[in-house]
């Protein structure tokens, strides 16, 4: 297709199709879980050989980091076990995985045991670490949690309440400048800790939750309540359904995950998308619980499409967090180009990425220029428009292509478009005589 342009070079448009491609983005997808002792091995063992990484694990692009703290629930966190968490986040900086990161004083369900008999030993402990955490502050998407519950996951411990949750919460917010996600498990705890008075505002952008309970009851194991909003009141828990849709509305841009359990009737591969889509799903466990993922893998997509004779396990797994479509382009006449993109993923991307336009000539020469637009404002499940400012009759070549390009930020890793074709950067069309 051909449009004019001031009646000189014409752009010549592509067609923007959607690929069920496996694009690998960074920043979500499907994780492994990673256990370690804060106390070192007494044989001496380093990190890598404590660590099992086969393809699976290779291809994905978070990691959840759980380190067991527990041996030191009575006093403070020795020179060596500080030494042996740093080396336990230095290997995943260079194996360039993002690290969810958990500690966790129990991993056996035993929360109120294996916990520190008062707040202020918690807090001594997360203040201990954070001279390692700021220093990988940018290996890590989210930290879960705040040290106590069974298994980490805030649920069988005496530090629960709004007062002492807020405490904690604000410790890490500090330690961690204000620059990393935090998450709790469940919506109320997030009420509870955002409308406790004296609450940080920053806070409340950073906080996101983890749900590792997702399908195992009626209620996602306590995650939610049975009553509705009326009757828990402000801050309790409220029903599955008025939770999802709680969530719907107040947790885009910030990266929610967990795992699944075995629904009793088992949940369909659709049916979980659906409840993704309002949770904003950004990451979730590959291996935890295999009957589950074993159901959806069984699965088969057949509505018509790019999807079409995929398994359910891989439509989900494509799905979670962003994912960025290029539609339609249209050259305007005050010589802007208006793009519009899909996201089609269940969540929307949580970190600061900058959008290029790549213009390249017809005798090899590249030009990139960055565009003030903020991916991040893609919200999942909409389509977005944006302008580019571009004249072709400021282009001495007789043809010039256009790509447009994502790199987050931070580390310059590529945000690759899901469309048909698209590599590292997405065809936009081509201007000519």
């Amino acid at each position: 297709m051909q449009i004019r342009y001031r009646g000189r070079k014409r752009l010549h448009k592509v067609k923007y199709e959607e690929s069920s491609e496996e694009l690998f983005n960074p920043g979500c997808g499907w994780y492994h879980v990673y256990s370690f002792q804060a106390q070192p091995p007494l044989d001496g063992r380093p990190v890598k050989e404590e660590v099992w990484l086969d393809a699976a694990c290779r291809k994905e692009q978070l990691a959840l980091v759980l380190i067991d703290i527990g041996s030191f629930r009575s006093c403070d966190l020795s020179k060596e076990a500080l030494f042996h968490i740093e080396e336990i986040m230095r290997f995943f900086h260079e194996e360039h995985k993002q690290m969810i990161l958990r500690f966790a004083y129990d991993t056996r369900g035993d929360g109120v045991v294996k916990e520190p008999g008062n707040l202020h030993q918690v807090i001594r402990h997360m203040e201990q670490t954070k001279d390692v955490i700021r220093r990988f502050l940018a290996d890590i998407l989210v930290i879960q949690g705040i040290f106590v519950g069974s298994w980490g996951e805030m649920h069988g411990s005496r530090y629960l309440d709004s007062s002492s949750m807020q405490e904690l919460i604000h410790t890490l917010y500090r330690i961690t400048e204000g620059r990393c996600f935090l998450a709790v498990r469940t919506p109320a705890q997030w009420r509870q800790i955002v409308n406790c008075p004296g609450t940080e505002k920053g806070i409340q952008k950073r906080l996101a939750l983890f749900n590792d309970g997702i399908f195992g009851s009626p209620t996602d194991m306590g995650t939610y309540g049975t009553a509705d909003r009326t009757e828990s009141g402000k801050y309790g828990r409220r029903s599955c359904e008025e939770e999802l849709q709680w969530q719907e509305t107040h947790m885009g841009g910030v990266p929610n995950g967990g795992e699944v359990l075995l629904g009793v009737p088992r949940i369909g591969y659709r049916q979980a998308a659906g409840r993704f889509q309002k949770m904003h799903l950004t990451y979730l466990n590959s291996i935890y619980q295999q009957e589950q993922l074993a159901f959806w893998k069984a699965e088969t997509v057949k509505e018509s499409g790019c999807w079409k004779g995929i398994s359910g396990y891989d439509y989900i797994g494509r799905h979670l967090g962003y994912r960025f479509v290029i539609r339609n382009v249209l050259s305007k006449r005050d010589g802007h180009l208006e793009v519009t993109v899909s996201n089609c993923g269940f969540s929307s991307l949580t970190e600061e990425a900058e959008c290029l336009l790549v213009m390249e000539e017809e005798g090899g020469r590249t030009v990139r220029r960055k565009i003030q637009v903020d991916a991040r404002d893609w919200k999942n499940g909409e389509k977005t428009r944006f302008l580019i400012a571009f004249s072709p009759e400021a282009c001495s070549c007789r043809r010039i292509r256009l790509f447009l390009r994502l790199e987050r930020v931070f580390d310059r890793a590529v945000i690759r478009f899901a469309n048909r074709g698209a590599g590292d950067q997405a065809l936009l069309g081509e201007f000519g005589e």
